[in-house]
């Protein structure tokens, strides 16, 4: 299943659904599809988002650091995809514009 993430500021952002739920759970918010942000709660969506985000690399570095495996280096790391989503948001908040996904 595909979930997109859409808002007036910006293109439409696509994931897969679990990556959607996972980035959605960083947010704050629960795993409810379709659902939406109020353009007033996006700032703190996002920074939620990031706070989570970077925790989770400081966490992935760590790890990184134990185990040289091949396979880790070669998969793309949930703080790369949400790169578009973090824009999307940025935008949202430039505008004060609400973000919904569907």
């Amino acid at each position: 299943m595909i979930v997109t993430f859409k808002s007036i500021a910006s293109g439409d952002v696509i994931y897969f659904k679990d990556i959607a739920l996972q980035l959605l759970e960083f947010m704050g918010r629960d795993d409810k599809v379709p659902s939406a942000l109020y353009a007033e709660d996006v700032s703190q969506a996002l920074n939620k988002l990031e706070m989570q985000l970077a925790s989770l690399k400081e966490f992935e570095n760590t790890n990184d650091k134990r185990n040289d495996d091949a396979e880790s280096s070669n998969s793309i790391s949930l703080h790369t995809r949400a790169q578009p989503l973090i824009t999307m948001l940025q935008k949202a908040i430039k505008k004060q514009s609400p973000v919904h996904w569907e």
